[in-house]
Parts: structure tokens; sequence; C-alpha cells
């Protein structure tokens, strides 16, 4: 049996229900019986081996694209020495088919859609998720509507329509409650609506949990640093670790670091001021766009996980991102700013003693840098032009110590 559970007053709801959260906003996720007993079985595919974790009956080579199987490498000795960490691994989700993370949650949101028979699947995106959704669902034969707010980038955009998908741009106040709009309207249009902190994306992150399970030899991480938006992604990370501490397959859990930009900080505020509701933020700018959710539905949750649990949260600040930026490309990783905030926040922790120099942490790189190339104007690159006849004087010179 499987069913959605709301994650802090425990309500009950339909498996097949069409509306993300509760009726007060509070996040759902999936529970499947006798989770107590799932077993790690043989396959080629994750989701083989997994598939006594999963929910889903129609989760197939059919609807992949090749997501995951995603790098974890060791830091350099640069990176390792600027975080002050000897144990930093860093996780590339660059690698998945549309460049980021999302596509493991687009996998089983357009496995669920076929699953209800459904036509048409929508979503709401700054960019990542619905390129991503747009392409799982022209791979599926799905209709994808993608809802944008105004400030996404043209290169995102332009993304979403090659495959296919219509995408509307919102005009609103602010994204947060154009989001929170939308997801109400779910019900009324009879049209599934997913965002970055749905339950059945959830599934799809917490593969990521597998994976590293796996990449890991069944050691598990002290720490995963995730860049935080929508919470999605660190709920569905850590759900696949408490997952496989249910079935008796590892022993302990990791701490979650809840990573976001100073300027747009609704959880990390929260955390660090002993909130227990996430402190909105309005008005703001940020470059680290794909993170820019001001009132995180469902926020609270992670909150009280991070209280519970003993979860680490730091900001950074813009320069700060911009810094992490052009260290992470200097040691062959082009991110998008999103993605480079959890290289500075890892610094910050272990510069104020939160953070052991000798734990293992992981740093989930979350989107490629491709992914938004105007923030190319902060940094600065050697370019010359140089005429053909110039150009043996000109390269000894480059040569030159």
């Amino acid at each position: 049996m499987k069913e959605l559970v709301s994650t802090l007053t425990g309500r009950r709801y339909p498996f097949n229900r069409i509306e993300e959260f509760t009726e007060d906003g509070e996040s759902l996720e999936v529970r499947t019986a006798d989770i107590g007993k799932a077993m790690i079985r043989s396959g080629r595919y994750l989701w083989e081996r997994f598939s006594d974790f999963l929910p889903f009956s129609q989760l197939d080579v059919s609807a992949s694209l090749g997501e995951g199987q995603t790098a974890l490498l060791p830091a350099e000795r640069k990176l390792a020495e600027y975080t002050g960490i000897d144990r930093l691994l860093l996780k590339n989700e660059t690698q998945n088919p549309t460049w980021s993370f999302k596509d493991r949650g687009s996998l089983t949101c357009i496995a669920m859609a076929r699953e209800m028979g459904e036509q048409v699947t929508a979503t709401i995106s700054t960019g990542n998720m619905g390129n991503s959704i747009a392409a799982y669902a022209a791979k599926a034969g799905i209709q994808a509507i993608v809802f944008v707010p105004e400030f996404t980038p043209r290169e995102k955009i332009m993304a979403m329509g090659i495959h296919g998908a219509r995408v509307l741009k919102v005009r609103g106040p602010d994204y947060s409650l154009i989001k929170k709009q939308l997801l109400d309207m779910a019900g009324e249009l009879s049209l599934r609506m997913v965002s970055g902190n749905g339950p059945i994306r959830v599934e799809g992150y917490k593969m990521a949990a597998f994976e590293l399970f796996e990449q890991m030899e069944g050691e598990v991480p002290d720490y995963i640093a995730i860049p935080t938006s929508a919470c999605g992604h660190t709920r569905g990370v850590f759900k696949g670790y408490r997952e496989l501490m249910e079935a008796g397959i590892i022993h302990k859990l990791p701490k979650m670091i809840v990573v976001q930009a100073r300027n747009n900080s609704p959880v990390v505020s929260a955390i660090k001021q002993g909130k227990k509701e996430v402190i909105p933020f309005s008005g703001f700018h940020t470059i680290a766009e794909a993170i820019t959710t001001g009132n995180p539905m469902g926020g609270n949750e992670i909150i009280d996980k991070a209280a519970r649990h003993g979860w680490l949260a730091e900001d950074v600040t813009e320069e700060e991102i911009l810094e992490s930026q052009k260290r992470l490309a200097a040691s062959g990783f082009f991110v998008e700013p999103a993605s480079a905030t959890s290289l500075g926040a890892i610094r910050k922790l272990r510069a104020s003693g939160r953070l052991e120099r000798d734990a293992s942490v992981v740093m989930m790189l979350t989107g490629s840098g491709l992914k938004d190339v105007s923030v190319l104007q902060h940094h600065r690159s050697d370019l010359r032009e140089v005429e053909l006849s110039q150009m043996a004087l000109t390269v000894r010179s480059m040569l030159d110590p």
C-alpha cells in the first residue's frame, strides 16, 4: 500500500492526490508499506536495484533520458585548502541530461503522469525544472506547460521551447506568491502541477542518496551540502538515507547543510534565529536565480528537521557566490551561481568551528554554468585579438615567465 502523509502532522491522503501540499500548505511525502523490509536487488538501472523503495509500476527505461550515474569526485587540494575540509567530495549533478539535478525528479513526475494516464503536465519553475520537465515530457509524449517568472534567463526559456513545451511568462509581485496561486489552481483545473517540493519529485531526488550509497560503498557521509530553494532536493536526499536506515541497510544518517543566498535566506535565517517557521523574503535580488523562492511552501518541515537532527545552515553574500563560482571553475567545474553557494557556506562553517576538518562532506553541484551565461559579465576573461602575423610573438610573450 502507498499513500501521501503530511510531514508535520501525519495526516493521510490518497497516493493519486493531484495537489502537492495539504490544504494549509504542509508538505506531503510518499509512504510505502513495509519499507522496513525493503531490499537492494540486482538490476542494470538504479531504479531496478532500489525498486522496493519506489512507489511506481511504470518506472522503466522508456521514461529515462539517462539521468543519474553522475560522478562523485574528491575535491582537489585547492578546494580542500580553501574550505578547510580534508574529505570534501563533489557530486556533479550537472552531468544529468538537462545539466541539473532536476532530472531525477522529472523522471518520477513523468512516471506518475503515465501511471495516472495523464496527457498534460505542468510545472512552475525559474528555469531548470521547466527545462527538465519539458525534456522528459517530450520523451513520454506528454504535453508540458511551464510557468516561469519574468526574471527567468532567456537561455532556460529557449531550452524549454525546443522540446515543445508551452511556456507562460507570469508577471507578478513575488515568485513565491505566483507559485502558491498556481499550485492552488491544480485541483480546479484537474491539472497535475509539479513544483520543486512535491512528494513525487522528492521520490526522484531520494535516488541520489541511493547512488551515493553505492558510490561510497555503504559509507554514509557526515554532511551533505545542498543549495536550498523550494526545499524538495534537501528533503529528498535525506528521505533516501532515512529509508535505507529504516530497512536496516545503514545505521546512521548524514546531517544536511542547508545553504541559501544571504539576500534570500528564508529558511537559513529561521534556523539561525531558532524560529519554527520560515521568515519570508520579498523584493530581493540575487545572482543565484535558481534558488529564489522567498517563502517556500513546506519550508517549515526543513526547519523542524534541522532542529531535530542537528543540521547546519549558512548563507552567503553575492561576493562570496561569485568567488565560489570562480574557484570551482578554476578546478574545472563551471556551475551556475546557485550551485556555487555551497562552497562558500562550507568554508564559513569550517571557519566558525561548526564543521570539523576531518568530516566527510558531500557538496552537490546542482546545475551547469551554461544555464545562466549572463553571470559571466561579473568575471574577467583573458581574451585578446591578434593578427595572424603577430601570433608567434604574442604566444612567446605569454610563455615568458
